[in-house]
């Protein structure tokens, strides 16, 4: 080889997944001009010929390239297709095969990447074809994703991330698990290349709604870094305002109107502006103001005096005198209400006297009709009555006064107030009558007192038995077909919804993790089959959770027939099928054939893991609140996720109407807890839904379940990840807070996510990152992980989590070098693949003692209680999410004591989670709730103290 001529490996990258021209011999002779370029199919002789002695290893992997070796790869991928049962066409079977192998071999060629001398094919602008020089880096680009507002709604992007810095993926050229960055290639993981594949054949990145992206974004944060900032950072306020005036004294002289409007619970005042920004716990609240609505109001007031035409100070005022000449002001007070207005105030004027009249209420119960009461309802203050439609606006507006006509105020007191007001403001008013909810009778009924609300005589036998049931006394039998016997509080808990039941109710059985929601609701299906057979009944649960469920009825009620509808090969024709008594589907297959689900009734629907459903504007809670059954249950060990609307849509499905519509709920309930931690709403709403959601904990009821041993097992890093840690903070900290400076601390969020996942990589397993160099081998986590398994087994099974999915292939890796038998499963796993692994581990005669398992994938509905020992490899911010790992295993049906380790490393980001835990705790824990909002609630001096 001279310098005029150069022979290389020539790299056609949009070739990979073919049977020849990926890789071949390229002799370019430079003494021409243009260059002359000959191309050479590539083989072990040909390698020789070209290139001279190579190490035997890449003479083999290159040699692996050539269409001979391919023909008889692609002879045994045809072998394999013919056993399989595969849902893919050969075609594409071939291609996805070809392309696993081509990924291999370049693999085998790694150490090599830079002794080799490089060219590539590539199509440029104009569809010509241009080759040249190029280079294969052996830095791995790491994958991740972002949200970013678009015209017709959000688009997910995706990133790769090389060597620190993020390029959008549209701006690389790929092919298969190939990037070009202009003239170098990366190798992308095959599980990434596999996770974009997927995501395009969805149209992933195209233009979507929150809540087509919401459940993408949800099953990419098991595996990736997702900054969904479009959707959380800011939140973008679009709804038609209610107009409002606050009323107030101004120097003790004038009667002051100052123009208020709101915006789904935020509330804005002039000047006009087309958007005004806030700031909420943090959040960034961009409210995009209607100047047409808001004029409304002010032209409204405006004609209401004289005066108020030339005021322009953004408020409306009077003196006194002028207020009260000729009734001025309750004339007004009246006009206002009636016109839709919310009156806000009037319990701070001093100026206006109060009645001497304590409020005289009289209350007819008229019909029940539609699982909805009428009443008739009257309100006097002396001889003067209010109202009904003005009243009701008066406590919407949170206010406890009413002006009456001779301008003095009548006062609501606390007694008519805790009373009737849960009443009047969910009922829907026609003239003098009230129709509620025939649910909320359970939540204001007070059993022996003569002056309840609700005085129901021909409910006596129900209330009896409700207060039989808050004993020890038995009040249901189990049914004959019931093969299983209950602990004392799981037949409190079948009980109960046999109570709800014959009241003509639903509600959310809400117990803790591991206590048997299941079996109740078992023991329920099957005591409501034998007293009404003949009708369907119908389970929507998770995909994981199908084949649990299946089981469960099968071994605890074998009399029932039990249907699964799920997968490609599913029969509709069961749908609907009395013969076939339950039907058990799957959220997403429910999202798909909703209109065949949603056109029968049902005799009971259960829907478990209902804080899926939490959303009230997603499709499938649309969906399934489209559903018609006798009886209608959710199951939740978590109704409440993120805050309090979380429980609306949940309960809203069991209880049509309880709850009010929800932007009454909204307005009157979760605003006020979640924005302003109002305690007299907490407690009215708890009082609200007591009945309607049992909750127990296994403290409470489960005294008898082995102890759980939780144990923290500190970590020491030795100085080479010690370090390396120092040095990732350090970089991290250098850029971090310039952009908390420069974007604000909403708009850095993803900044403080990554910096946190990388400290945090660190931390578990060094080799996870590319920077990590010679010091990516000591990772003092895995030695202390192997150390303690080494003690446990094979006497004992044993679960180990992790969030990460790199995390659970490195200890399988070591598993493998060390002969350790394991089981393994994350989101990518098939949910039939997932309950088999599980079956198999539950045997008692199963050798295989250790289940690898990610956070998120196996954090809900699953029971392997043949294990006592859980480590969890990394600490996640939320407690709740690893204590429902943890009960996994310490749930009902363990009968050995279980320990769980949390592996955390001294001195580390990691121990500054664990104290952060304990200084977040959210007062929603009194709501049934648990916290997932750590990274959306740091404040910046949080930061400050994790990266410190």
């Amino acid at each position: 080889m001279t310098a005029q001529r150069t022979t290389a490996i020539l790299l056609t990258a949009h070739k990979a997944g073919e049977k020849q021209g990926l890789l071949q011999i390229l002799s370019v002779d430079k003494s021409s001009r243009p260059p002359v370029y000959e191309k050479a199919a590539i083989d072990s002789r040909s390698v020789v010929g070209h290139f001279g002695r190579l190490p035997d290893p890449l003479i083999k992997a290159l040699a692996a390239f050539s269409e001979s070796n391919l023909s008889k790869t692609i002879a045994a991928i045809k072998q394999y297709f013919e056993v399989q049962n595969s849902p893919l066409a050969y075609r594409d079977f071939q291609e996805k095969e070809v392309v696993k192998h081509h990924y291999e071999l370049f693999r085998q060629v790694k150490p090599w990447f830079e002794k080799i001398k490089w060219y590539h094919s590539y199509k440029g602008t104009g569809d010509r074809w241009i080759t040249g020089p190029c280079r294969i880096s052996a830095q791995r680009p790491y994958l991740k994703f972002e949200v970013a507002e678009s015209a017709s709604g959000y688009q997910l992007q995706a990133i790769a991330e090389i060597a620190g810095t993020d390029h959008l993926l549209s701006n690389l050229e790929r092919h298969h698990f190939f990037l070009r960055k202009d003239e170098e290639y990366f190798l992308m993981p095959l599980a990434d290349q596999q996770t974009l594949d997927g995501l395009e054949k969805e149209a992933a990145f195209r233009s979507a709604t929150a809540d087509v992206l919401r459940p993408v974004l949800s099953r990419l944060e098991e595996r990736y870094p997702v900054k969904p900032h479009a959707l959380q950072d800011s939140q973008t306020v679009e709804t038609p305002p209610v107009p409002g005036v606050l009323l107030s004294e101004l120097s003790d002289t004038f009667l002051m109107l100052t123009p208020q409007w709101t915006y789904d619970g935020y509330t804005v005042e002039n000047p006009w502006e087309a958007a005004t920004e806030i700031r909420q716990n943090g959040e960034r609240v961009v409210i995009h103001r209607n100047r047409e609505q808001e004029q409304e109001l002010k032209t409204l007031l405006e004609s209401l005096h004289p005066r108020f035409p030339d005021q322009h100070k953004g408020y409306y005022y009077l003196p006194f005198a002028e207020a009260q000449k000729r009734q001025w002001f309750p004339k007004v007070y009246h006009q206002l209400l009636l016109s839709g207005v919310d009156l806000k105030g009037m319990d701070m004027l001093r100026h206006f006297r109060y009645s001497s009249h304590l409020p005289e209420t009289d209350i007819e119960w008229l019909q029940e009709k539609d699982n909805q009461l009428t009443c008739r309802f009257a309100v006097r203050f002396g001889k003067e009555n209010v109202p009904l439609q003005e009243l009701q606006k008066i406590l919407w507006a949170g206010q406890s006064t009413v002006l009456l006509k001779g301008g003095t105020l009548g006062l609501l007191n606390d007694a008519w107030m805790k009373q009737y007001a849960t009443l009047v403001k969910h009922a829907k008013i026609h003239k003098q009558e009230l129709t509620i909810a025939r649910w909320l009778s359970f939540s204001l009924q007070e059993p022996g007192n003569e002056n309840a609300v609700f005085a129901n005589k021909s409910a006596g036998n129900w209330w009896q038995q409700w207060q039989q049931w808050q004993s020890d006394a038995e009040v249901y039998p189990l049914p004959s077909t019931l093969q299983a016997t209950l602990r004392p509080y799981q037949q409190k808990g079948y009980e109960w919804m046999c109570l709800m039941a014959d009241a003509g109710a639903g509600g959310c059985l809400a117990d803790d993790m591991g206590l048997g929601k299941t079996l109740q609701a078992i023991s329920f299906l099957a005591r409501a089959i034998e007293n009404r057979p003949g009708m369907q009944s119908l389970v929507v649960c998770p995909a994981s959770l199908i084949y649990n469920w299946e089981q469960e009825l099968k071994k605890f009620a074998p009399g029932l027939t039990v249907t699964v509808f799920h997968g490609p090969q599913r029969d509709a024709s069961v749908i609907g099928n009395p013969a076939q008594q339950v039907l058990i589907t799957s959220y997403g297959t429910f999202r798909t054939e909703a209109a065949q689900l949603c056109d029968q009734s049902y005799l009971s629907v259960f829907i478990d893991e209902s804080q899926n459903i939490k959303n009230p504007f997603a499709k499938i809670t649309r969906a399934v609140g489209e559903l018609r059954s006798v009886y209608c249950f959710t199951l939740s060990g978590t109704p409440v996720v993120n805050n309090t609307f979380d429980l609306y849509a949940q309960l809203h499905t069991a209880l049509p109407g309880l709850l009010g519509s929800r932007e009454f709920f909204k307005r009157e309930y979760a605003d006020p807890i979640d924005r302003n931690g109002d305690d007299v709403k907490k407690q009215l709403l708890q009082k609200l839904i007591a009945p309607f959601v049992l909750r127990r904990t296994k403290e409470q009821v489960a005294p008898d379940l082995p102890e759980k041993t939780e144990i923290t097992l500190w970590c020491d890093m030795d100085d080479k990840q010690r370090a390396l840690y120092d040095e990732v903070k350090e970089q991290i900290r250098s850029s971090l807070f310039l952009d908390i400076e420069k974007k604000g601390m909403a708009k850095a969020k993803l900044d403080v996510l990554q910096g946190i996942l990388k400290l945090r990589q660190v931390c578990n397993a060094p080799q996870l990152l590319p920077e990590a160099g010679e010091q990516g081998n000591a990772s003092v986590k895995m030695e202390r992980l192997f150390e303690e398994l080494e003690l446990v087994l094979p006497r004992h099974k044993v679960l180990v989590f992790s969030q990460f999915t790199g995390v659970l292939n490195l200890i399988a890796g070591i598993c493998r070098e060390k002969q350790i038998n394991y089981f393994h499963f994350d989101g990518q796993t098939p949910a039939a693949q997932r309950m088999e692994m599980v079956r198999a581990f539950q045997e008692t005669d199963n050798t295989t003692g250790l289940f690898l398992i990610s956070l998120k994938a196996g954090n809900a509905g699953i029971t392997l209680t043949a294990a006592d020992y859980v480590f969890l490899f990394d600490p996640w911010w939320n407690e709740a999410v690893q204590q429902q790992a943890i009960d996994r295993t310490h749930r009902i049906g363990q009968t050995k004591n279980v320990f769980a380790y949390k592996l955390i490393c001294k001195d580390t980001i990691e121990e500054k989670i664990l104290q952060l835990q304990q200084r977040k705790k959210q007062l929603s824990a009194d709501l049934i709730s648990t916290d997932e909002g750590f990274i959306k609630n740091l404040a910046q001096e949080d930061v400050e103290w994790l990266f410190g």
